[in-house]
């Protein structure tokens, strides 16, 4: 492990913080990005998904539903593991029910003249 000085963490700037180095794998899947935000997110544990902002619920009921990609991870056999959600399908999804009220109420609009 190797020690790290940093006045910002704390408010303790003579604190030692340790770190590790960061394996090769999860570095490459950090650099992994499109536009700046990773391609694939997991579920929160609570609360809301930092880039879409869908509850933990919302999300394992969009994927069921089918209206964005979803991918578990795990060994034959195992009954756990990770469940991870396709970031742009999701924001594609996003889009789709935008364009589908934008279309509603022009609709309405049009109904009412």
């Amino acid at each position: 492990m190797k020690l790290k000085e940093d006045s910002n963490i704390g408010g303790n700037a003579s604190a030692p913080q340790i770190t590790r180095p960061v394996p090769a794998k999860a570095r490459e899947l950090l650099n992994d990005q499109h536009n700046g935000r990773p391609e694939w997110v997991r579920s929160p544990k609570q609360g809301v998904e930092f880039y879409s902002g869908f509850s933990r619920a919302r999300l394992y009921q969009g994927a069921a539903d089918g209206d964005f990609r979803s991918v578990s991870i795990r060994k034959p056999g195992q009954t756990k593991g990770t469940r991870l959600f396709h970031l742009q399908s999701i924001l594609d999804f996003i889009a789709r029910c935008e364009q589908s009220a934008v279309d509603e109420t022009a609709g309405q609009k049009e109904a009412a003249q």
